[in-house]
């Protein structure tokens, strides 16, 4: 694994982790849960006068629930609900049914899950298995560079899922990676420019490899959340996963403009 200086980092996170019930705002239609054998109709209704974050918390143990007996008992509504957390929950459309199920029991059954749609897949690792996995999309990717960027807690940086936010496309993280290391990407010979790899080639040194890049993560936000938190929120990822997604596009967004100036020679 890379070294990283983890008290950096939690450092960082300090700062917000008190307000994460606050700085949480992803909220879902939910209704269809009923339907698919995870809520009762009275269940929902309670949930849907919650917060975003409370509302978060009790369908992340329920449906850790549902998706655990259902895998054991039910292929059919394991199935389905796998497919709602991805496409209802997590937003995540147009994706092809079979193919998405397939690539969920890959990454559930291996070591080092395939970076292939993993924004879908560890969705489901998530919800199943909280101690073990963590959702890794490009909002928490994104807000985890950052941090180690600005820092300097570590010098190898996680390849971000593709994302449709426009406050991070805006100001790509690849870029200011790759600007903040330019003297690697630096040519002595301008013929070797002509390679079509060159690029890829130098990133080797910056970024963790696609195929570790799962695990990776998850050893260093297992380590983070142990000293980020000091009670059963160090026992599951996704409070740290929650915290880095609510502050990808607003508190790191204000904090990349307020310090990052450019002067060009």
């Amino acid at each position: 694994m890379n070294e990283y200086n983890v008290d950096k980092i939690v450092r960082f996170l300090t700062k917000y982790k008190d307000n994460l019930s606050n700085l949480y705002k992803w909220s879902v239609k939910i209704d269809k849960l009923f339907d698919l054998g995870a809520l009762t109709k009275e269940e929902i209704e309670a949930l849907n006068k919650k917060s975003p974050y409370e509302k978060e918390l009790v369908l992340k143990k329920t449906i850790q629930i549902k998706l655990n007996e259902f895998n054991s008992t039910n292929r059919t509504a394991f199935e389905k609900l796998c497919l709602w957390i991805i496409k209802d929950w997590g937003g995540i459309n147009g994706v092809d049914d079979s193919s998405t199920l397939e690539l969920i029991q890959e990454f559930l059954s291996k070591t080092e899950p395939s970076f292939n749609r993993i924004a879908s897949t560890s969705k489901i690792g998530s919800f199943m298995f909280p101690e073990k996995y963590f959702i890794y999309d490009s909002r928490v990717a994104y807000a985890l560079n950052w941090i180690i960027l600005s820092e300097n807690a570590g010098n190898r940086f996680f390849p971000i899922p593709e994302g449709r936010n426009s406050k991070m496309l805006a100001f790509d993280m690849n870029v200011l990676i790759r600007l903040k290391n330019i003297d690697l990407y630096k040519s002595s010979e301008i013929e070797r420019l002509d390679n079509r790899l060159y690029i890829k080639n130098k990133d080797k040194v910056t970024y963790v490899s696609t195929k570790k890049a799962y695990s990776e993560m998850s050893r260093l936000i297992q380590t983070i959340s142990r000293q980020l938190w000091t009670d059963e929120k160090s026992e599951v990822l996704y409070y740290t996963e929650m915290l880095l997604f609510s502050i990808a596009d607003r508190e790191i967004f204000n904090d990349i403009t307020d310090r990052i100036r450019i002067e060009i020679k």
